[in-house]
């Protein structure tokens, strides 16, 4: 059964494959807002198993391990987030989605708006000053976030 403490945000937007995900940035824009989401008393092992649980539920979705600041503070340190696979047309402004950089490193940031010279999305983390200096495109997208789970401080 799986354990709904562990459950901190579900947002039905879509997203796909276990990874990590890390933070970028480079250049100024509007700031991205969100809100913070509920502590919870779960441990890592649970919210990553609850989190597969739910992966396992539907297809095109993964599960990843948020690392970096700069989703805080809606994903901190170790959030298990799930992704859904989502079509590039379907995507919109204030989405949270998963994204390969130019680096190679997979990025989950929020979207800020359409290059309109049509370079793909801009995104940015909530904490960064700057937008990321990678486009989300239809080649480098891996998904969208579809639930979080924040584990708390212990290994249960």
């Amino acid at each position: 059964m799986l354990n709904l403490r562990s459950i901190t945000s579900v947002i039905v937007l879509g997203a796909l494959q276990t990874a990590l995900f890390l933070g970028c940035a480079e250049t100024a824009s509007e700031s991205p807002t969100a809100k913070a989401v509920p502590a919870t008393d779960v441990g890592r092992m649970q919210a990553w198993t609850d989190a597969e649980r739910v992966t396992a539920l539907g297809e095109g979705r993964m599960t990843v391990i948020g690392a970096g600041k700069s989703m805080e503070p809606v994903y901190g340190e170790g959030t298990v987030l799930i992704l859904i696979k989502t079509d590039f047309a379907d995507l919109k402004p204030g989405m949270q989605v998963a994204y390969m950089n130019d680096d190679g490193r997979q990025v989950v940031h929020v979207l800020v708006s359409y290059d309109v010279a049509g370079r793909g999305w801009k995104v940015r983390g909530l904490n960064n000053e700057v937008e990321d200096r990678a486009r989300v495109t239809a080649s480098n997208l891996v998904g969208v976030v579809y639930a979080s789970f924040a584990p708390g401080e212990g290994l249960r």
